[in-house]
């Protein structure tokens, strides 16, 4: 039971893939059918189809297919929703194959009868889902064709609604439409029942169908991540080898959406790479103020925006931090750095706790007891729990287990999570903020000849581990 409940974690896209894909094979066919006997045993909607022999369209249903397609054409191209679009692909043809079969869609020949109908609306349909930017659009720029997704959605929505009202409201015919014209009916008696056939499972399989749709057109939840810790405790060199990951994933992956680092994050790491083989990003000084920042999108099926922002600040603010969040600071008495610090804790879903590995192998104080008043007074905010500098823990663990821990990722950091629950303020901070785990990032670091921790390079560039599990993490938070 662990093994699976830890794949489904791992690989929570490609289990949700397979749900979706279950479900749209298992529900097209019954939806398809109840739009096929609500369209036939209703009275407005096949009136409203019949007025296209007023307007001398042979087949109205296949203009509107014509710009479904156009539409789901662009929801195709859209690397965010390709994988989406092409189960709507499988549920669109099941469908139509169901409703054709019974002489209420458009079949082959009518398709062919009226080609021109159909590639008109289909042009339109891809002009007013927003083709258009496929022609003028930077490339390396991820293509994203929201209102094709949120417009799919619109028209099944009024598909499925009114069939389904067709099918179970029961009530007289308002007028009926011939070639001659539209005639009002008379109505001696207005009566209208409900009509329980099939009535649960219509409502449960039309729902599941609109929810599972709803979910496909939904574009990124956005969620941003803000992080705290106490002086030195490795803050600045967290958000560099998590920007450094996601660029990797960046210039290896197929998305292209900007990473939109702040100026301060790549100056420090314009320094880190000008250094042969030092740090260079030393603690931060009482006074300075720098914005760290960049996002990235995790996932592929239900891809997520991330926001990881920071100030790099000196950790003595820690302590002032709770009275500028609930107010209790007067604003004149709060500078710069104090200000953006609670609004960055104010607009944050979730806030990212350091503790600093190098002072509690030292057995230093670790200075995060202003954690709790912190969360105390930021009561709504989910908390992730960072043991940061965890390679002065990666010796330990090598000479105990004889693993190494960037190979052997999990043991490590079961590990570390023992190893720092023996610390009494850091198992008050997991009882206080209910995570069962800590998450340890670290740089692989050789000693120098004066005795000095020094990262270790591969042709120039720092060895992070860690950031890879920490950006997965951060999408499923």
């Amino acid at each position: 039971m662990a093994n699976i409940i830890e794949w489904l974690q791992d690989n929570n896209e490609k289990a949700l893939l397979l749900v979706y894909f279950g479900l749209i094979l298992g529900l097209s066919i019954p939806v398809a059918k109840m739009v096929e006997q609500g369209y036939a045993n209703g009275n407005l909607v096949r009136s409203v189809v019949r007025l296209q022999l007023l307007v001398g369209i042979t087949q109205v249903s296949v203009i509107g297919l014509g710009f479904f397609l156009g539409l789901l054409v662009l929801m195709t191209v859209d690397h965010k929703k390709r994988i989406q679009a092409m189960l709507l692909w499988i549920g669109v043809l099941i469908s139509l194959v169901i409703i054709t079969a019974q002489g209420f869609g458009p079949g082959p020949s009518d398709i062919a009868n009226n080609i021109v109908w159909l590639l008109g609306s289909l042009l339109a349909g891809f002009i007013f889902g927003g083709g258009t930017k496929l022609f003028d659009t930077d490339e390396l720029q991820t293509l994203e064709f929201r209102r094709a997704a949120e417009s799919i959605y619109f028209l099944l929505l009024i598909v499925v609604g009114l069939t389904f009202l067709e099918y179970h409201i029961q009530y007289p015919e308002i007028f009926a439409v011939s070639s001659s014209g539209v005639v009002i009916q008379s109505i001696e008696g207005l009566s209208v029942s409900l009509n329980r056939t099939n009535l649960v499972s219509n409502t449960v399989t039309s729902g599941l169908f609109l929810l599972v749709v709803s979910r496909f057109i939904q574009y990124d939840a956005n969620k941003d991540f803000f992080i705290l810790g106490a002086p030195a405790s490795g803050k600045s060199l967290f958000l560099i080898g998590a920007y450094l990951e996601a660029l990797g994933r960046f210039q290896s992956g197929d998305d292209k959406t900007p990473l939109n680092p702040s100026e301060d994050l790549i100056s420090m790491i314009e320094a880190l790479d000008r250094q042969t083989e030092g740090w260079i990003v030393e603690a931060t000084g009482r006074g300075e103020l720098n914005t760290l920042e960049f996002q990235y999108v995790q996932g592929s099926v239900f891809p997520t925006n991330i926001k990881l922002s920071g100030n790099d600040y000196a950790g003595e603010y820690l302590d002032r931090l709770p009275d500028a969040i609930t107010g209790a600071t007067d604003e004149e008495d709060m500078d710069t750095t104090l200000t953006r610090l609670s609004e960055g804790v104010k607009e944050a879903d979730t806030l990212l706790l350091m503790i600093d590995c190098e002072r509690f192998t030292n057995d230093e104080p670790l200075d995060i007891s202003p954690y709790f008043s912190i969360l105390q007074a930021a009561d709504d905010k989910e908390v992730m729990l960072i043991a940061t500098k965890a390679d002065n823990l990666a010796d330990e663990f090598e000479e105990q287990q004889g693993l190494e821990p960037h190979q052997y990722f999990d043991e490590f950091q079961d590990y570390v999570n023992q190893r720092l629950r023996q610390n009494e303020n850091i198992s008050a901070l997991l009882a206080q903020t209910g995570n069962t785990e800590i998450l340890p990032v670290y740089y692989q670091t050789t000693t120098n000849e004066q005795g000095n921790k020094i990262p270790m390079r591969d042709q120039g560039s720092v060895l992070t581990v860690g950031f890879g599990r920490l950006l997965d993490r951060l999408g499923r938070n």
